[in-house]
């Protein structure tokens, strides 16, 4: 497993969409209510005709992710830099979504602080696979670098929505 730490420094600015809105919605979840109308929008974005099965496995993770040992580290919405924790759930995330079970495992594991991943695994699979439907990605360790756009509206702050 790569250390988080050994990463070159992950900003926002240069993740896929993919990446970029899974921060973005970890971020926004743990700042306002999962009924906040910008979470809400956006998940229509991403997911458009399956927003509400998007809505259901993310709260799977969130919940799946609530089941750990250790507190997970999440900067503030707006905060540019990633902090490793979330580089980790990138990582996991992507993991997840290629079916390299090793990398995940691995990524899991220190996420958790334990051995039980497999509502986690369930809920991430479930998850990345629609995400995918969408075309959305996460980089591999394999694949070159490439930005995808990300959407100005998770940009917009939300305050006022929730």
């Amino acid at each position: 497993m790569q250390s988080p730490d050994a990463l070159p420094a992950f900003d926002l600015r240069s993740l896929r969409y993919a990446e970029h809105f899974c921060i973005w919605a970890i971020r926004t979840s743990v700042a306002c209510s999962s009924q906040c109308k910008t979470l809400v929008r956006e998940f229509h974005h991403a997911f458009g005709p399956q927003a509400e099965a998007g809505m259901r496995a993310y709260h799977d993770v969130v919940h799946a992710l609530g089941q750990g040992r250790r507190k997970v580290r999440i900067g503030r919405p707006g905060h540019i830099e990633l902090t490793p924790d979330e580089i980790s759930l990138m990582l996991m995330f992507a993991a997840g979504q290629a079916g390299d079970d090793d990398r995940f495992m691995a990524q899991a594991r220190w996420i958790m602080g334990h051995d039980r991943l497999d509502e986690l695994s369930a809920s991430v699979g479930a998850f990345t696979h629609l995400l995918a439907t969408r075309g959305h990605s996460f980089r591999t360790a394999d694949a070159p670098e490439r930005a995808e756009a990300v959407s100005p509206a998770l940009h917009i702050a939300h305050s006022q929505a929730c």
